[in-house]
Formats: C-alpha cells, sequence, structure tokens
C-alpha cells in the first residue's frame, strides 16, 4: 500500500522543530530573530510561522499568470510572493538566512504533492533551476537546490521523485545576459536571447522544473526548451511562490514594493 503523502500540518510540525534545534544552537553565537516580526530568540515565531503555513496551506496552478510561458506547462504555487512567504525567501536569499530552509522547504513539499497528483506513474526528476554563477558567488549556496535537498532529507518528497542537477548553465555563465530580470518588462523579458541553459538529465527522463518565484514565465521556458533539446520531458513545474498578475517587477531578488489596497506587512 502506498504510503500517503504528509499533512500540511506534519511537515509544519516537523519544520517547527527543526527551527528551534536550529535556534538553540545558533543562539550560542550571535543573537536569533524572527525573520518576519523580529521577535528574538526563534529563526520565525509561532504566530508567523502560522500565517505563512495558512499563506501556503492550499496550492494553486499559476501557469495563467505567465504570458511567457508559451505553449503552457502545468505549473503549481505553493503560495503568492506576498506578506511572510516573499519577507522569508528574501531573508534566505539575500542575507543568507539558512536556518529559514526547514519551513520553508514544508511549504515546497506541499505545492510539490499537490502537483504530483497530476503526474503520471512512474519516476519522476525534480529539477532546481540553477542560480547564476555570480548569484552562487555572492550567496555561496543555491536557495532551491537547498530547499530540494532539505525535502529529500526529511523524507518528504512525493513517492517515485528524486532531486537530480539536471539543468547547467553554458558557457555565457549567466541564465540571460545583460541586465537583471528584474529590471525588465514582460517586452523587455520576451526579446532575452534564449539558449543559456543546457540539459544534464539522461534522454527520456520525465522532469518536474523547480524555481523559487513565478513571475512572467521565462526562466521556466527556457528550462523547458533546455530539456526538450536535451531529449528530456518536463511534465509540469513547481514554484515556492508566484507574483499577482501583472505585477511582472516584482521577484526574489528585489524588495517588496509599496503594499496595495488592503495588503498589511506583518
Amino acid at each position: 500500500m502506498a504510503a500517503l503523502p504528509p499533512s500540511a500540518r506534519s511537515l509544519d510540525l516537523a519544520a517547527a522543530r527543526a527551527l528551534d534545534r536550529l535556534a538553540e544552537a545558533a543562539e550560542v553565537l550571535l543573537p536569533v530573530e524572527c525573520a518576519v516580526c523580529r521577535a528574538p530568540g526563534t529563526a520565525l515565531c509561532r504566530a508567523c510561522r502560522l500565517v505563512l503555513r495558512r499563506s501556503c496551506a492550499r496550492p494553486f496552478e499559476a501557469s495563467s499568470a505567465a504570458p511567457l510561458l508559451d505553449p503552457p506547462l502545468p505549473v503549481v504555487a505553493a503560495g503568492r510572493y506576498a506578506h511572510g512567504l516573499a519577507t522569508c525567501l528574501l531573508a534566505l536569499k539575500n542575507t543568507g538566512r539558512t536556518d529559514l530552509v526547514p519551513v520553508l522547504g514544508a511549504c515546497l513539499a506541499t505545492a510539490l504533492h499537490a502537483a504530483a497528483r497530476d503526474w503520471p506513474p512512474g519516476p519522476v526528476l525534480l529539477v532546481p533551476v540553477p542560480t547564476t554563477p555570480s548569484a552562487r558567488r555572492r550567496r555561496w549556496f543555491d536557495p532551491v537546490r537547498l530547499l530540494l535537498d532539505d525535502c529529500a532529507r526529511r523524507g518528504v518528497l512525493p513517492a517515485g521523485a528524486r532531486v537530480a542537477r539536471g539543468l547547467r548553465h553554458g558557457a555565457s555563465g549567466s541564465l540571460l545576459p545583460g541586465p537583471a530580470q528584474k529590471r525588465l518588462g514582460t517586452a523587455g523579458r520576451r526579446a532575452r536571447p534564449s539558449g543559456s541553459l543546457r540539459c544534464a538529465v539522461p534522454r527520456g527522463a520525465r522532469c518536474v522544473v523547480v524555481d523559487d518565484v513565478l513571475t512572467t514565465g521565462a526562466t521556466l521556458a527556457e528550462a523547458r526548451r533546455a530539456l526538450r533539446a536535451g531529449g528530456a520531458e518536463a511534465i509540469g513545474a513547481v514554484v515556492l511562490a508566484a507574483v499577482r498578475p501583472p505585477a511582472v517587477p516584482l521577484t526574489a531578488d528585489s524588495l517588496p514594493g509599496r503594499p496595495g489596497p488592503g495588503v498589511h506587512h506583518l
């Protein structure tokens, strides 16, 4: 009998225990504070963790928000790129808050299990979009791969799925040459040349592309192109967060803008 996927509550409890252990170890060397509300003594306080869990409790199909993902590809997002999710993701990427990996990994695992309901039977490779060499030198780690590796280590990946370094940067060394993606609108991203990624999985492999933030879909489109060029099949994608269309300029590498009507920071 196949094992049941872990519930959102069990994932959250496991993440909370991991956060507590990390906080206790780090507190010896330097003060720890909640990444969202700045409460002392924990990487993410109980109240903020509950808000984050609720925001990612119902993963949703997000491909309609990606105008450059043509033809369409099924994309499941854990949550909207806003509030605590955006703050935690920015803290991980921009300030090296790797103590947030367990709780963000739990959010990603929930989305992976939601997406897996529509995957065909058999093995699937979870292929993270690689960070650019310059970003890796700045951060010293690859955020998406870090989250997937945490899910694998805790045994919360969907049955039959395993993590594979299936995409690599070509000789150009950057995902898309020229100005950063976050500085371009839809037209600018549409005009960017493809061909910066190459496939590194066996021919015939069935792959699910995993990324941090979905904006226009340009990155996922390039990942799918590279996999197809290498003889692999992209059956879908999973992202940690998706922006609300048409709010394209906001990405995980930029600071959140001014909140709109009805939006309040925690």
